[in-house]
């Protein structure tokens, strides 16, 4: 449980400092930012592996982290490209994903497919494919929208020992 506390304070902490963080000052028209330093979401949680066994070798919960960067923005769904880590120390996986993510007032629902980078228990690697399905809700809209949202994993060639649900809070830049 103290560790659970621990990684909430940490994501806590990133978050508020990205908020917080001084901005340079950019002219009113929105077209002046340069096209790569926009459209980016920063998420960062827990992450519980749904395999027992991995629970008892690597502990209940681990980290989740994503850098994600929206390259497609329609009416009803967003197209991001993005790299995340799940995982506490030896064993995790570093997803790479192409996730489509429909959303209705603040709800946000899709799925993502992709290669992921694996350690399994044993300490050998197992990359493979990576698929995600999403569940969100976006509570802050405006500039800089933040969403909470459920992600659950499902790595192959892992024995299952890797899939598991991510639990994050994220902003988007």
């Amino acid at each position: 449980m103290k560790r659970l506390g621990t990684i909430w304070g940490l994501a806590l902490m990133i978050m508020l400092g990205m908020a917080m963080a001084p901005r340079a000052a950019h002219a009113q028209n929105d077209n002046a930012i340069p096209e790569l330093s926009r459209d980016w979401n920063v998420r960062a949680g827990l992450f519980i592996y749904q395999s027992n066994t991995t629970r008892r070798q690597a502990g209940d919960v681990g980290f989740s982290g994503m850098v994600e960067r929206r390259v497609y923005k329609g009416d009803a769904f967003d197209v991001l490209v993005g790299i995340g880590y799940n995982g506490f120390d030896r064993v995790y996986s570093v997803p790479v994903q192409i996730n489509l993510i429909a959303h209705k007032n603040n709800l946000r629902y899709g799925a993502g497919a992709g290669y992921s980078f694996n350690k399994r228990l044993d300490g050998s690697g197992s990359n493979g494919t990576a698929l995600s399905l999403i569940l969100g809700y976006t509570p802050i809209h405006g500039k800089n929208p933040v969403s909470i949202d459920a992600r659950y994993f499902f790595f192959s060639g892992s024995s299952n020992e890797l899939d598991g649900l991510s639990l994050t809070i994220g902003a988007q830049f």
